[in-house]
């Protein structure tokens, strides 16, 4: 096996692809939002909606560095503590505001119930049968633990269509990330400035969720830390530009795995793309506004990862883009890893698992796709022959 090392920059173009697919800025009733701006200051109360829809509590209890994650200041103490924000704008369903010192763009989320992502799931375990598991891991946004007090009309409730969709689910395994990731929120697991999460909170959900399954984790200090700094996201341009945003960098750090594996690519039906086949890391390299696509590149494409691991266990993840910094800290668990979005995946699903042997699927992703139409592409790109 090849130790698993970054690719260089020129080999990093080539498969450099969109990885905003977890927003669709839709409202709760689904249709397309128009957000208009205005300004909200700490303590004012929200009367008009400007929502959008676009991804088993960790007993870990390693101490983790935190020395470069901003802090957050709470009030209700004793209760369901809100950090105090200043200076916010509401524009385009997105909340730029001062937390602390540091600017934060936030995501509203519109809501939903996500009952035809918990049918497509029911459906999919029906065809695959008994001899395969079938996980579902819906995580919230940012919004769920950092949106500041005063905008709570704005942000509907990731809990409750987390645990709708759960309670929808027929032999479907449902692994609780919101619990991970609400008993960290004081660690640096969502960016500041990008819709996504940050791969520390990546690293305790995709625990998690092998804590469920069974199979085995390494601890976070066994994996080799790199930092990305002047990182500046999706966010400046989701906001409208918020000058604050683009003059409040952050340092992304992402994590690479001591396993050794080897990482094969492959176009959306499955054959062999020319373009990136001497690729064997998950790893390519980015400019820092880009950090997030440094899983695999971004979304449009299958990607096969061959570990070291001879425990007999193969897992396919179908998911957003969320679900690509879970992938690093599946590497120690399993010995085959399928990556596949279901936004782009031209193989009928049920055979895809049955023709290479695969014993454990998991649907990850935002609640954003969850609730809202990447959630189709269970039912349009995996169910439909």
């Amino acid at each position: 096996m090849k130790k698993n090392r970054l690719l260089s920059a020129a080999l990093a173009l080539a498969v450099t692809f969109s990885i905003a697919g977890c927003q669709e800025a839709t409202t709760s009733s689904g249709t397309t939002s128009q957000g208009g701006t205005s300004s909200v200051t700490e303590n004012s109360s929200v009367t008009e909606s400007g929502k959008e829809n676009s991804d088993t509590a960790s007993s870990n209890t390693e101490s983790t560095d935190t020395s470069s994650a901003p802090e957050t200041t709470t009030e209700n103490k004793g209760g369901n503590d809100k950090p105090v924000g200043v200076d916010g704008v509401v524009t385009n369903g997105q909340v730029a505001v001062t937390i602390d010192g540091h600017r934060w763009g936030i995501s509203l989320y519109g809501g939903g119930t996500g009952e035809n992502y918990a049918k497509y799931l029911n459906e999919f375990k029906e065809k695959v049968g008994s001899n395969v598991n079938v996980f579902n891991m819906v995580v919230p946004t940012a919004s769920a633990f950092y949106l500041p007090a005063g905008y709570e009309e704005y942000n509907a409730s990731h809990r409750d269509s987390i645990n709708n969709i759960a309670n929808n689910l027929v032999n479907v395994i449902n692994i609780d990330g919101y619990a991970a990731l609400e008993a960290k929120t004081d660690e640096y697991i969502y960016t500041r400035t990008d819709h996504h999460w940050m791969p520390l909170g990546a690293y305790y959900a995709a625990k998690a969720f092998c804590d469920v399954a069974m199979v085995p984790v390494k601890e976070l200090s066994t994996y080799e830390p790199v930092d990305v700094e002047g990182f500046v996201g999706t966010m400046y341009a989701f906001t409208e530009y918020d000058e604050q945003i683009k003059n409040d960098p952050e340092t992304f750090r992402y994590y690479i795995p001591s396993t050794d594996y080897t990482a094969t690519y492959y176009k959306t039906d499955f054959t062999i793309d020319e373009e990136v086949k001497y690729f064997t890391s998950i790893f390519v390299e980015q400019p820092a506004s880009g950090a997030y696509s440094t899983f695999m590149g971004g979304d449009q494409k299958i990607v096969k990862i061959e570990t070291e691991n001879k425990n007999g266990r193969k897992l396919c993840v179908f998911k957003d883009s969320y679900g690509n910094a879970e992938i690093p800290f599946f590497i120690d668990s399993f010995q085959e890893i399928y990556v596949c979005d279901v936004r782009y995946f031209d193989v009928y699903a049920p055979d895809f698992v049955k023709d290479n042997g695969i014993t454990d699927v998991l649907f990850t992703m935002c609640t954003f796709s969850a609730v809202g139409e990447n959630a189709e592409g269970i039912k349009n790109n995996l169910l439909t022959q």
